[in-house]
């Protein structure tokens, strides 16, 4: 028989891997995201072929550089305090990208925004694995995979509904990123 302590164990548990899990949600969302939106920016920022492509390039890069240092900065500094200080630079990167109002600022906010997508995947992860009871670490890290389609889907629906309106519906979906990056750092 399961006690209530147990049970409220088991809760914080799936609490964690949720909100850790929701940057691979953002991750994935500011991934898909950008494909679309640089699309939907190309006639009011007058962007060519080589600036989408070094936009989207950038972005990828920046993930990557994330990546590799936001394990060490969890292992040194906390990874809670990492996960914070990335949803914080995340949503900042959003930001930029909601209000941009020229190439400069999308070269700005996609740098913010792919440095902490890849800074707060191993943290990320490693805040779910720990979290979880024994026996359970697969299947609370594959969770996080769950989350991570759940953000491609999202942002493909979205990019349905908004596809027509250009500029505004980029500005909707990066708006869409930070909003549930904000989310994610008041439930945190």
């Amino acid at each position: 028989m399961t006690s209530s302590t147990d049970v409220l164990s088991s809760r914080q548990v799936w609490w964690t891997a949720t909100i850790a899990g929701m940057a691979s949600y953002l991750d994935a969302a500011a991934i898909v995201t950008t494909g679309t939106a640089l699309v939907l920016f190309q006639s009011t920022f007058r962007l060519g072929p080589a600036e989408i492509g070094q936009l989207s390039a950038l972005l990828t890069v920046m993930i990557a550089a994330g990546a590799l240092v936001g394990g060490r900065m969890g292992d040194r500094f906390g990874r809670r305090r990492v996960f914070t200080w990335t949803m914080w630079v995340f949503a900042l990167g959003a930001l930029s990208l909601v209000l941009a109002a020229g190439p400069g600022m999308l070269y700005a906010g996609v740098v913010l925004l792919g440095f902490a997508a890849g800074a707060d995947l191993p943290v990320s992860m490693a805040m779910i694995s720990e979290s979880a009871p024994p026996g359970k670490k697969g299947k609370m890290v594959t969770f996080s995979h769950v989350l991570w389609m759940a953000g491609v889907l999202v942002v493909m629906v979205l990019g349905i509904v908004v596809g027509d309106l250009g500029e505004v519906g980029a500005r909707i979906l990066y708006g869409h990123l930070l909003v549930v990056a904000l989310i994610v750092l008041v439930l945190r």
